[in-house]
């Protein structure tokens, strides 16, 4: 029996970054770079004033306050530098260009001066009655970064605020590993469509629409969602088809020693691994690759299903996606009426978590822990662990949480 680690490592064995491609920096958002990229314009792009107010020589104010001035002109955000002469300022806004040398210049905020901040006209002459020596309010270009460093690097998984960088530093492309596609099979004669009403031994396929949408939770979204009866030879052919144009293969159910489980049936003589992982619930499972592409082999039963989702299947995208697998966790309070231990399992509770003055706190999804409590999985935030050999867990007891999303 696999211990999770093991399962874990076996896992992500199946699995190598995906080949990187050029991509517009606009439709990138969410992937990891797979290159550095240079930044081909600076930041800021052009030295500018940071505050609304006045540009004035420092040589101008020599003395003790105040200082007049006459104003000369107004320079606003997108307009055209205007050169200074000494002995006079100009008006000038946030974000405008600053010509000259900016050791010899600073800008003095409106709020130091005796004209009213806001909309109005050109003032003929500005009095400064305050000066903060230590600020210049000048932006100076380059500052932030100057052209040929690097703005974005390899490994980076690129943000909002990422997106912003590369298109303030002149990046209109990248190359970055893209989101795999995913196929999900789920296999079993009992399953219906959703809103086809069961007879007598059948059920919903509630895995197949589960499992679609944890990935799209995850970013992905190329998701091909498929049902398969139990006869072996329409399965074959379904997953040599599926994995022609998919980067990853979910399954679920059949993984068990049933006589009727195909997914076992068709893939463990072509060296997929199947056995139990010392964990409850989904001590069933299965990995290996078909036709070079990884495949995951999940559990039937819902619960099990959905926990074995989220201790598997988001490092695996990380890896695809070229990121380093990180498990997003906390530790929490126990709330509610406790969790069981086993002596020689892990034990895996969906539970909700709350943010609270106190503390962080997780509430079990149900007062048992059963993989087929699929009812009760709504609004859970991650998976409570209560690790093998320990006493049963109760209220005010500490747990680590896994988090289904960072």
């Amino acid at each position: 029996m696999r211990t999770i680690p093991e399962h874990l490592a076996a896992v992500l064995a199946t699995a190598t970054p995906l080949p990187p491609v050029r991509v517009d920096v606009r439709a990138a958002h969410g992937l990891t770079l797979a290159a550095d990229s240079p930044a081909r314009l600076p930041v800021p792009p052009f030295t500018n004033s940071a505050m609304d107010g006045f540009l004035v020589h420092s040589a101008d104010l020599e003395g003790g306050a105040p200082w007049t001035l006459p104003v000369v002109a107004d320079v606003r955000a997108g307009a055209a530098p205007v050169p200074l002469e000494r002995g006079s300022a100009l008006r000038i806004m946030t974000g405008a260009p600053v010509a000259g040398d900016p050791e010899l210049l600073r800008v003095i905020p409106v709020e130091d001066t005796d004209i009213a901040p806001g909309p109005g006209a050109l003032p003929a002459e500005v009095t400064i009655r305050d000066l903060r020596p230590a600020r210049t309010h000048i932006r100076r270009a380059g500052e932030n970064i100057a052209v040929g460093e690097p703005a974005l690097v390899a490994g980076t998984v690129l943000d909002a605020g990422g997106v912003a960088a590369a298109v303030s530093c002149g990046i209109t492309e990248v190359e970055a590993h893209p989101r795999p596609r995913v196929a999900v099979i789920s296999s079993g004669d009992e399953l219906l469509e959703p809103g086809v009403t069961p007879g007598p031994g059948q059920l919903p396929d509630s895995n197949r629409v589960m499992l679609a949408a944890l990935l799209a939770e995850h970013g992905i979204t190329q998701v091909t969602d498929v049902h398969c009866g139990d006869g072996p030879g329409g399965f074959r052919e379904l997953i040599d088809a599926l994995s022609a144009d998919h980067d990853l293969v979910l399954t679920t159910g059949g993984v068990s020693v049933g006589a009727f489980d195909v997914v076992r049936e068709v893939t463990e003589p072509a060296g997929v691994w199947f056995g139990t992982v010392a964990q409850r619930p989904g001590q069933h499972q299965g990995a290996g690759t078909w036709n070079g592409v990884p495949l995951v082999c999940l559990p039937g039963n819902p619960v099990a299903a959905f926990v074995s989702f989220l201790l598997y299947v988001p490092p695996l995208l990380q890896t695809l996606a070229g990121r380093t697998p990180q498990r997003p966790q906390v530790t929490a309070l126990l709330t509610g009426d406790g969790l069981p231990a086993r002596p020689d399992r892990t034990v895996l509770a969906p539970v909700r978590v709350t943010y609270t003055e106190v503390g962080v706190m997780a509430t079990p999804f149900d007062r048992r822990v059963g993989s087929h409590l699929v009812a009760s999985l709504a609004d859970t935030h991650g998976l409570a662990v209560v690790p093998p050999g320990g006493e049963r867990l109760v209220a005010g007891d500490p747990v680590r949480v896994l988090l289904r999303l960072g």
